[in-house]
């Protein structure tokens, strides 16, 4: 087998056929002192195949610290491109992005900002430290499991332990049982409406609020929600799209659909357009600057505040979505109905809804 060397635009690459076409880059411009630095690998990958020790991973050759190609990267580096390649492969959402990827990323340039080759324990029970007196033991789990996909990831492409640092380190956090939905009551929304809708500061959010106990959409789906649309007769809505802290994105589950309105979401959206006059590719409901709603400051803010006034115990944003679905079961609807407006899966929705599902009489009554 023989490797060339080769000039691409300035920068200089090996190439050559191992059954498979190769190339790889040196990590420098063409000149004198890299040329010498290409026949020395040259001759590294040459001799290995002639005695057998030649590595198909190519890691053994890549430049360790030079060049996109670089295997020798810090811990937040390796993340990035670990999020990249799951972006693609698993086709993560924009919303599973910055709350799952994005948010540990950022822990990892405080905590582990760190050439990754050089992570052993001392490291790792530091990074566990932190994950004990900062998050949920359920959050602690989770960001440990996307750090132990990423270290088997890279093995044979970056240089890392051979042995995964981060895998066991889960144990040290107990499961926490997830709690069933504990949707607000009617007399609570009705006091959440009031409350926004006669605040000095957040009556601009009111109709947002009204949309997500109204419909039970995600509220990255409602932030999303442009007048196109909005049937012309106000009668549904079609949900494809989803905006988080400014970013566009698909829906959760990849797939769109449609939902039906009640009157008075209906008569809500109608008015909103008559008094908007916005075009169909405006967002329906955004700040008072006409901004895309970001839900974290929508959190700490308006939400928080209204519900402190109203004196209603305080529950996250989200719980919309679980009381809309909670009301709309308890009242009869099919679960199967309701988890395709709600875009869930019918076995999830049952699987967390199931005591009001099954508290109703399978029965009919016919007095």
């Amino acid at each position: 087998m023989k490797v060339g060397i080769q000039n691409k635009e300035g920068r200089l690459i090996l190439v050559w056929n191992d059954g498979k076409r190769r190339t790889m880059a040196i990590g420098a411009a063409d000149n004198k002192g890299s040329r010498a630095a290409a026949q020395r690998k040259k001759a590294e990958i040459e001799q290995d195949w002639i005695t057998g020790h030649y590595d198909r991973t190519l890691l053994k050759y890549k430049p360790r610290i030079l060049g996109k190609s670089a295997t020798e990267i810090s811990v937040p580096e390796l993340f990035d491109r670990f999020t990249k390649y799951q972006a693609k492969e698993e086709g993560l959402s924009q919303s599973s992005i910055v709350t799952r990827y994005i948010a540990l990323r950022k822990m990892l340039e405080k905590v582990l900002n760190v050439p990754a080759n050089m992570i052993g324990k001392k490291e790792v029970e530091r990074f566990a430290d932190v994950c004990a007196k900062t998050l949920q033991s359920s959050t602690s789990k989770a960001r440990i499991g996307l750090l132990v996909k990423c270290w088997d990831w890279a093995k044979g492409k970056y240089h890392v332990a051979e042995d995964n640092p981060f895998r066991g380190l889960d144990n040290r956090f107990k499961s926490q049982q997830k709690k069933p939905p504990q949707p607000f009551s009617a007399l609570e929304v009705r006091a959440i409406l009031d409350g926004f809708r006669s605040s000095k500061y957040y009556s601009p959010y009111a109709d947002f609020v009204a949309f997500l106990f109204g419909v039970g959409c995600r509220i990255g789906e409602a932030v999303g929600l442009r007048w196109e649309n909005v049937a012309a007769d106000f009668t549904s809505v079609y949900i494809c799209e989803s905006i988080t802290r400014g970013v566009v994105g698909s829906t959760k589950t990849k797939r769109s659909r449609t939902v039906n309105l009640s009157p008075s979401i209906a008569a809500m959206l109608k008015q909103r357009k008559e008094n908007c006059h916005a075009s169909p590719a405006d967002l329906v409901f955004t700040t008072p600057t006409g901004l895309s709603i970001n839900d974290r400051n929508f959190r700490r803010r308006a939400w928080t505040k209204v519900l402190q006034a109203a004196e209603v115990p305080y529950r996250k944003p989200y719980t919309n979505r679980s009381t809309a679905i909670s009301h709309a079961l308890a009242a009869g609807q099919d679960y199967i109905s309701v988890a395709k407006a709600a875009g869930h899966s019918p076995q999830v929705l049952h699987d967390n809804y199931a005591n009001i599902i099954e508290s109703r009489s399978v029965f009919v009554d016919f007095d």
